[in-house]
């Protein structure tokens, strides 16, 4: 083999350019990996860094919103049990209005008749919305207004109405009044027994017919009740109150020859009924006897 072609300076100034450029290409593809590495590290961890702040964005995102949800559904409830409360509130004003009404206007007369100095506070006592329970709960009655005076005790059933009144009308009425017998045959009523109506304007062309007899009924069986549960010596006087609606616009005409009940319309009638029997009455109670029987009534309703 010949040698002398490797001892030519040709050839091995070759050699050694293509050793410079092997070793040069050498050194640049593992500075150039390196570099790609390195790159390839950054971008997978700035990719692991963006993805984490998404997820952590998300994650705060989410929780606020839920927070937000969260806030938004208990400011629903709050507003909807606040809403709920008032229309309660409505409803039992608007069912419980003429009861409202007549105990205003029951510690009116009250208040007056202390400041002019004819009754002492204690001469009067008014209490409303009283509840007689039975022995096994099922008949318990409730009593819309008790007045109770040294003259005597008054239990009041109040309505607020508009309208106007027939009352106390049976078979002995007819004659007079033809009409209501139809009401009589309608609502299949006893015509020996004394029936109310409440006649109410709807519109123009209509009239609504209301039968109240029940109430004067209960009011008899419930002042009768009170009597026996107190153990009073003197009868209980039950009052039927229609406190109205429209600011004078009604009318009552009282037929009735029962003399149980009184059926009183209007703050005025109420005002002339009470000053009348609390000044002119015969005393059944003293101070104390009122004290007691309140004191009862508070025992059974507390």
């Amino acid at each position: 083999m010949n040698t002398d072609i490797f001892l030519d300076p040709i050839f091995i100034a070759v050699a050694a350019v293509l050793l410079i450029v092997l070793t040069w290409f050498l050194v640049y593809y593992f500075r150039s990996r390196n570099r790609v590495n390195k790159l390839t590290e950054e971008f997978d961890h700035e990719k692991q860094t963006l993805i984490e702040d998404y997820e952590a964005t998300q994650e705060e995102d989410r929780l606020s919103h839920k927070k937000e949800v969260s806030g938004l559904n208990e400011k629903y409830n709050k507003d909807t049990e606040q809403l709920n409360k008032r229309l309660r509130s409505v409803s039992q004003f608007t069912s419980d209005k003429g009861e409202y009404l007549t105990d205003l206007a029951l510690k009116d007369l009250k208040n007056q008749l202390v400041k002019e100095d004819k009754i002492r506070d204690l001469d009067m006592h008014i209490l409303s919305n009283i509840y007689l329970p039975s022995r096994n709960y099922t008949n318990t009655r409730k009593v819309d207004h008790l007045v109770l005076t040294r003259t005597g005790i008054y239990l009041m059933e109040s309505r607020f109405w508009k309208g106007h009144i027939i009352h106390g009308v049976s078979e002995q009425n007819f004659e007079q009044l033809p009409y209501v017998e139809n009401f009589f045959e309608l609502l299949g009523l006893n015509k020996k027994q004394e029936q109310t109506f409440i006649f109410e304007k709807k519109d123009d062309l209509n009239v609504t017919v209301s039968h109240f007899n029940h109430m004067i009924e209960e009011a008899k069986l419930t002042a009768e009740k009170l009597k026996n549960v107190l153990k009073l010596q003197f009868d209980v006087v039950p009052v039927v109150f229609f406190n109205p609606e429209d600011n004078g616009n009604y009318s009552i005409a009282n037929y009735s020859n029962d003399p149980s009940v009184k059926v009183l319309i209007g703050n005025e009638e109420l005002d002339e009924y009470f000053k009348k029997y609390v000044f002119h009455g015969r005393f059944q109670y003293t101070v104390k006897d009122l004290t007691d029987i309140v004191d009862q009534l508070k025992a059974l309703n507390p």
